[in-house]
């Protein structure tokens, strides 16, 4: 029984009691992925699993854990889906779920109590709650701190093994809501070299604080697989293990700045090293938060609603169903640009996928903290170069225009350039009728561009933009 990187965190020492870990980290830095897979862990070695949460669906729990249908043979609930307001009889329900799955359990292991050693085995239960934040967003922390009362009393009747996920700084209104957990692990980003590195430690564990903890760093590859420590990160120049935080060039470690500076110069000796320089059609959708560089928005503020904005993204199916092969994503400080090859109907359904999640999500939230989003939509060449970091990256006239149609717009606006309009107007009668002219528009260079607004009842903002306004108005 384990959990993911724990021979790291204790030294080699992996064999541990079933404990109950609190695991804080910002948002954004991989606590889902890592309560991913430790369910994976546990559903591969044919243990009993729980899955809590009040973000994910039925459908994409297969998606996120990489499984058949089929063969989740353990419990997933989500509060959240069972009635169609939550409230508390939400968290009584997924409460009698957990403990009638608990109570199945006992039954299943006393059908072979010939082997003591087998029952204990199928006795232990994998658990995990994410997040508490959420939760409490939604049921308030008193009916969450209720429910955790009877969940824990539960859980540890049971040999269960469990992280519950928090975002930190951890507030002290939440304290009433982690002080039930035996272990506590955080997760912590770091600033090196100009970039960001992920590092996790264990501070305690089934009541037993750690003398020295330490942090250690880990990695996230692109399928959500975590790597830990440096001693798993080898040099790209020489192979020997980094000691030390990396310097990374184009994505890969280095000791020092002196071994990037010569694999660069064998990039320049050997082309086949070089990445090819290739000029591809891409139809992009640019994304901006509204309002996220008010200076009155506090930093965390900021950071949680890109954060929010990422899994909004992610939850899109015209996102998550397109393989990474086939798309570039982009940050972009307040947003982010996508791009996809070939499809253009691709960005257009993104757009009207996110306004209805960000519509529903908004209902819930408190005013300052709810996401309002504008949108640009356009085709275009593209090519990939070096930034200043000497980092590959893509850039060119699809991306430009796409960002410079977003700027044109104001809260909710999804606005089309000419060129993307007429590939995705003749398709369907739906995009002749929700798709508009508004106008023309000077930007840049004094290069002057139609410009369209796509827009129902649901999803876009019939509303003239204010720039357009300002046009029509001035004498």
């Amino acid at each position: 029984m384990t959990i993911p990187g724990l021979s790291e965190l204790t030294d080699g020492e992996e064999n541990i009691s079933p404990t109950l870990f609190l695991l804080s980290g910002p948002p954004g830095i991989g606590k889902r992925d890592y309560c991913r897979e430790f369910l994976e862990e546990g559903l591969s070695s044919r243990k009993k699993c729980i899955f809590l949460s009040s973000k994910v669906t039925d459908k994409e729990k297969f998606e996120l854990l990489n499984i058949d249908g089929k063969k989740f043979n353990s419990l997933f609930v989500n509060p959240v889906l069972l009635y169609d307001t939550p409230n508390q009889k939400s968290l009584d329900e997924a409460l009698d779920r957990i403990t009638s799955f608990l109570s199945d359990i006992q039954i299943d292991a006393s059908k072979d109590q010939n082997d003591s050693h087998s029952v204990d085995e199928n006795n232990i239960v994998y658990f995990v709650m994410d997040s508490l934040n959420h939760f409490c967003d939604i049921f308030e922390v008193d009916s969450v701190r209720r429910f955790l009362g009877k969940l824990v009393l539960q859980l540890k009747k049971k040999k269960t093994i469990g992280i519950f996920t928090i975002d930190s700084p951890v507030s002290s209104e939440y304290h009433p809501i982690v002080s039930f957990c035996d272990g506590i692990m955080e997760m912590k980003f770091e600033e090196s070299n100009d970039s960001l590195i992920r590092k996790i430690r264990l501070l305690s564990m089934a009541g037993h604080a750690m003398t020295k903890p330490t942090w250690i760093q880990f990695s996230i590859d692109k399928n959500g697989r975590f790597t830990f420590a440096y001693d798993l990160l080898k040099c790209t120049l020489d192979g020997r293990v980094i000691q030390h935080p990396p310097v990374y060039f184009l994505d890969l470690p280095f000791h020092t700045e002196d071994c990037a500076r010569t694999y660069r110069k064998f990039m320049s000796v050997f082309k086949d090293l070089d990445p090819k320089y290739e000029v591809l059609n891409y139809n992009f959708c640019f994304i901006d938060i509204v309002g996220l560089s008010n200076p009155e928005l506090a930093v965390h503020r900021q950071k949680e609603k890109i954060v929010r904005l990422n899994e909004f993204i992610s939850s899109c199916n015209s996102f998550r169903k397109i393989s990474d092969e086939l798309k570039i994503i982009l940050p972009a400080g307040d947003g982010m640009a996508i791009g996809y090859e070939n499809n253009p109907e691709l960005p257009y359904k993104l757009s009207v996928e996110l306004h209805r999640f960000l519509r529903k999500y908004n209902k819930r939230i408190e005013p300052e903290n709810r996401i309002k989003v504008r949108i640009g939509l356009s085709s275009g060449p593209v090519f990939t170069v070096y930034d200043i970091s000497n980092r590959l990256n893509v850039w060119g006239p699809g991306i430009i225009m796409a960002r410079r149609v977003m700027d044109l717009g104001d809260s909710w606006h999804i606005l089309v350039s000419e060129n993307f309009a007429m590939q995705l107007r003749p398709l369907y009668e739906e995009y002749r009728n929700n798709i508009r002219l508004i106008g023309s528009y000077e930007i840049k260079h004094g290069e002057k561009i139609n410009v369209y607004s796509a827009y129902s009842d649901d999803y876009g903002n019939p509303e003239l933009p204010e720039k357009f306004k300002q046009i029509y108005t001035s004498p």
